[in-house]
C-alpha cells in the first residue's frame, strides 16, 4: 500500500476536481481556514508525529505498522526531520541550499542541491527518497482551496474531548479516500489528529497520526547542518531507501 508518507493527510490532493454535487459545510470550512491561517503565519515550529498505517499481506490481511517523526522547521529555508519506523531511523537536514539524508541503520548518506524554500524542497524529499513531509500540506497557503476542490463532502461532526483537550472533529471524503481531522478548540486551532481510510483499496486500509506542536521557538542554525559521521558511505539518493 502506498501510504501518505509519515502520515499524513492528503496524498489525494492531486486528484482531479469532482464533477458531482458537493456538500461542504461552512462551519467546517471556517474552522479549517482558521487553522490554516495560524499555521501559515508561524515563524518556526517543532512537530512530533506518531502514526500507524495498514499494509496488506497475502494470507494475513492488513498488518499494522507504526512510525514516529520529529520535524523542526524554521522559515523560510531550514528543516530537520527524523523518522523512526519499519525502515529504521532516517534523518533529513535542509539548510536552504542542500538536502542531506542519513540512515542510522546502515551508516549511509546522500546529498542533493535543494530549492530555496521548505515548501519547494518537500517535493525533493518525496521524489528522491519516497517520503512525504509530515503535515506539510497544512503549511501550503492554498491548502483550503485544494481541499475544497478535491472534496465531495465535508462536515463538522461536533466537539469531542481528545486526550483532555476540547477539539472539533471534521470529516470529509474524496474520490477514493475518506478523512478526519481533529482541530483544537482554543486560540491556536491546531490539527492534533488525522485519519485516512483508503476506500478504493482492498480491505480499506487506514492511516492515523497524532500531532504534538511546539510553536515559534528559537532554533540554532546548527540543527539544520549535516556532517557525515566517520566511515559513512555516500550513495546515490535514488537508492537511499534500499
Amino acid at each position: 500500500m502506498k501510504r501518505s508518507g509519515i502520515f499524513l493527510l492528503l496524498l489525494a490532493l492531486n486528484l482531479a476536481a469532482f464533477s458531482q454535487t458537493k456538500s461542504l459545510d461552512s462551519t467546517a470550512l471556517l474552522i479549517l481556514e482558521r487553522m490554516s491561517s495560524v499555521i501559515t503565519e508561524l515563524n518556526s515550529c517543532r512537530l512530533k508525529a506518531h502514526s500507524s498505517y495498514d499494509e496488506y499481506v497475502s494470507g494475513l490481511g492488513l498488518i499494522k505498522h507504526n512510525e514516529d517523526a520529529d520535524l523542526l522547521m524554521k522559515g523560510p529555508n531550514k528543516l530537520y526531520l527524523s523518522i523512526n519506523g519499519l525502515r529504521g531511523q532516517r534523518t533529513f537536514f535542509y539548510n536552504g541550499k542542500t538536502l542531506s539524508y542519513y540512515s542510522f541503520s546502515n551508516n549511509r548518506y546522500a546529498q542533493i542541491p535543494a530549492p530555496k524554500t521548505i515548501l519547494g524542497m518537500a517535493d525533493s524529499i518525496y521524489s528522491k527518497f519516497g517520503v512525504d513531509l509530515t503535515a506539510i500540506d497544512f503549511f501550503f497557503p492554498d491548502f483550503i482551496d485544494v481541499l475544497k476542490q478535491n472534496s465531495s463532502f465535508l462536515t463538522m461532526l461536533g466537539q469531542v474531548n481528545l486526550n483532555g483537550r476540547p477539539c472539533f472533529q471534521i470529516a470529509g471524503a474524496m474520490d477514493s479516500i475518506s478523512y478526519q481531522i481533529w482541530v483544537t478548540n482554543d486560540p491556536f486551532f491546531l490539527p492534533v489528529k488525522a485519519a485516512l481510510v483508503y476506500t478504493a483499496k482492498e480491505m480499506n486500509p487506514q492511516f492515523m497520526v497524532d500531532y504534538e506542536w511546539d510553536l515559534n521557538q528559537i532554533y540554532p542554525d546548527a540543527i539544520f547542518e549535516f556532517t557525515a559521521p566517520p566511515g559513512a558511505l555516500r550513495i546515490n539518493p535514488v537508492a537511499s531507501e534500499q
